[in-house]
């Protein structure tokens, strides 16, 4: 060996920072939302990996829940410490917090919006015969539809769950 190895060497050995970054394929179990952490069993038969974190800290910011059982990918911090990486499937995802409620499906929505703007389009309509047919003059005015392109975010989209 030479010098700087060696040196190399009793440097590790004292900082004890010798660990290399490095990931494991796992199942995911025991999913505890609260305290943002799990267990994971590596699929190659290795030991279990417990109090796997789910976030960087238990505050807000993004949150991703792990269907029980799926796969994840467990990237090691150091020898003791790991989080999830990567996920196959997921319950839920937060971010900053769950507060305002799920996210809206807009096609559903916007279809919605303009079934109720036809049917009051269309009681504008008797209403304004109503008044005729009393002597009376009125024209209903006709009301715009909704245009989701115009309200949707694309940034963020979501699945059919």
């Amino acid at each position: 060996m030479s010098v700087n190895e060696d040196i190399r060497k009793a440097i590790q050995s004292l900082s004890d920072k010798n660990d290399e970054v490095y990931s494991i394929v796992c199942n995911v179990s025991d999913v505890n939302i609260l305290t943002k952490l799990c267990n994971c069993k590596p699929i190659d038969g290795g030991a279990v990996l417990t109090n796997v974190r789910l976030m960087a800290n238990n505050n807000t910011g993004l949150f991703i829940t792990p269907k029980d059982g799926s796969v994840v990918i467990v990237t090691m911090l150091n020898k003791y410490t790991g989080y999830v990486s990567m996920f196959s499937e997921v319950d839920e995802i937060q971010l900053n917090g769950d507060i305002n409620g799920g996210l809206i499906k807009i096609t559903e929505l916007t279809t919605k919006l303009n079934l109720l703007v036809s049917e009051l389009q269309a009681q504008l309509v008797l209403i304004a015969a109503g008044i005729v047919a009393g002597g009376g003059t009125y024209t209903p005015a006709t009301l715009s539809t909704f245009n989701k392109t115009l309200y949707e975010n694309t940034t963020v989209k979501h699945g059919t769950s």
